[in-house]
């Protein structure tokens, strides 16, 4: 049985957003970072986005993302995370990280 990660962001109102992560070494590196205070601000009317301190590896991670609502991914141009709420188009510069599993609308 295959055992994914998870991690909980906790929102200031008191409630939690559950990401399962996927498996691949960006996945790894936000894992390894934690614990994490993030802001996050609204951005084109489909994502949440916060700045990491650091860059995860892009290498050996999906060469394209084609996230969804719910999708966690790390945007490689700007160095910032992404939580979906829209679907979005497929994209290159885009590692998929995880999926909220359970939790607050983003």
């Amino acid at each position: 049985m295959e055992v994914r990660r998870k991690i909980r962001f906790l929102l200031e109102d008191g409630s939690e957003i559950i990401v399962a992560l996927h498996d691949n070494p960006a996945a790894d590196a936000l894992h390894d970072m934690l614990p994490l205070e993030l802001t996050f601000e609204e951005f084109n009317g489909t994502e949440k986005i916060a700045y990491l301190p650091e860059e995860p590896p892009a290498g050996g991670s999906p060469d394209s993302c084609d996230p969804d609502m719910g999708s966690l991914c790390y945007y490689i141009s700007w160095g910032n995370l992404c939580f979906f709420y829209q679907d979005f188009r497929i994209s290159s510069t885009l590692i998929p990280l995880g999926n909220v599993e359970s939790g607050e609308k983003i």
